[in-house]
């Protein structure tokens, strides 16, 4: 079997005693062990990571708690380690007892433990020190273990075993236990580091996201009180000059055309305004702007809309109401556009903590996975922004559909109140 290989239920393991006994068919265990290394190929290393050989395997001196009662073996275990490069300082122990307060009082490097003691076993050691020190490298040295021992230890959690009589195997299984480890911890230190630049991302776009709607609320507020306001005046004007008597037949028309295009651009003008962030939504909240927000693009194109709310006891938080907003303003503009339908429902319901919007039509439908590729490739943002949206305020979004079967977008957020120290800014 390969050097440090785990022990596989088709390779054959000879059952081989050493513990009792000081010598093996007439020669010391020294010899013994002096023989097998001669026989091993000369030591190699582990293959290198990107970074180099780990400095702390061929460095730091180990802390190794060894279980073992045969102080002989011990020693030659030791001998191993150190003449394999593997400097440590060894704690042995021989009884449960033992064991258990070496665990807990000790930073432990690594546990080699024999496979059978009076009173105490590998397996038993094992499982403490799983409880103990889950990550912790388990390295089983035995005289004797049978193959199926060996793999029921390995399932419950040992890094390796290794027979007394072929110690040569021990120093490569120390080295890729401690750098299994290393690697662990590597990994650990970059998943935290993903997760603290993904939490740095998340609050930068809540920043951008809630930067964005202050500046929409101040231009639709510009657009209907300065531009609207003076587009107003013109009006008026405008429809005194066409009501005096005194008026030229042939100045008439054209003040009419004049009339007829401020006419038209003051509602533009309240249309953007509107569509940038209606007032409505900041002074009566969610339900109030959602309900006006559907009539109002149903009646645009002509089909019914069915608005269903269960009544919210309070303001929601103003992000809350914001995203849901967004997420059914987005919806229904794609059922405008794109769906063909002539029903639209728009569901507002919570429970167990969550805000849940839902938007179906009976339109045309589509390919969702189709749509969403397109949408990863920049043709068409609409779904990732709703999901954008929905996962930004702590919640997510679900779509479905398929072709001539309509479509329905489902938002699930989170239930959150607004402080009553804390009013909606209705000003920018």
């Amino acid at each position: 079997m390969a050097c440090g290989q785990s022990f596989g239920p088709d390779d054959s393991l000879p059952a081989i005693d050493l513990r009792d006994s000081s010598t093996v068919k007439g020669k010391s265990k020294l010899v013994v062990m002096q023989e097998t290394a001669a026989e091993a190929p000369e030591r190699e290393d582990l293959p290198q990571t990107p970074g180099g050989p780990s400095p702390d395997v061929a460095q730091r001196s180990l802390n190794i708690l060894h279980l073992e009662d045969d102080a002989s073996d011990a020693d030659l275990i030791h001998h191993a380690l150190t003449e394999g490069g593997i400097p440590c300082e060894m704690i042995r122990v021989q009884s449960e007892a033992e064991f258990v307060n070496a665990v807990r009082q000790n930073q432990l490097d690594l546990v080699l433990a024999d496979f059978s003691l009076p009173g105490f076993d590998g397996m038993a050691a094992l499982k403490l020190t799983r409880q103990n020190s889950p990550d912790l490298p388990f390295i089983l040295v035995s005289g004797t273990i049978g193959e199926e021992r060996a793999v029921e230890s390995l399932k419950n959690g040992a890094t390796d075993y290794v027979l007394k009589e072929r110690l040569s195997r021990l120093v490569p299984a120390v080295k890729r236990a401690i750098r299994e480890v290393e690697d662990r911890a590597e990994r650990r230190r970059a998943e935290a580091a993903r997760e603290e630049y993904s939490r740095k991302l998340l609050a930068l776009s809540r920043r951008l996201v809630t930067a964005q709607e202050t500046e929409r609320r101040h231009i639709a507020r510009e657009l209907h009180d300065e531009i609207g306001q003076t587009l107003t005046l013109a009006q008026l004007n405008l429809q005194a000059v066409l009501a005096s008597p005194t008026i030229d037949p042939a100045q008439k028309n054209q003040l009419q055309e004049c009339l007829t295009a401020v006419d038209r651009v003051l509602e533009q003008v309240h249309d953007i305004s509107l569509n940038l962030r209606p007032s409505m939504l900041d002074d009566l909240g969610l339900e109030a702007a959602l309900r006006w927000y559907t009539n109002r693009q149903a009646a645009l194109v002509g089909i019914e809309a069915d608005f269903i709310a269960q009544p919210l006891p309070r303001r929601l938080d103003a992000r809350i109401e914001t995203e849901c907003f967004r997420i059914a303003q987005e919806a229904l503009t794609n059922v405008v556009r794109h769906a063909q339908a002539t029903k639209v429902k728009v569901e507002l319901q919570h429970s167990a903590g969550r805000l849940q919007l839902r938007v179906s039509d009976n339109g045309v439908g589509f390919d969702v996975s189709g749509n969403r590729a397109r949408a990863v490739r920049g043709t068409s943002l609409g779904l990732l922004s709703m999901e954008e949206r929905a996962a930004l305020a702590g919640g997510n979004l679900e779509i479905i559909s398929a072709p001539g079967q309509g479509t329905a977008i489902q938002a699930w957020l989170p239930l959150e109140w607004q402080s009553d120290k804390t009013p909606p800014d209705t000003h920018g």
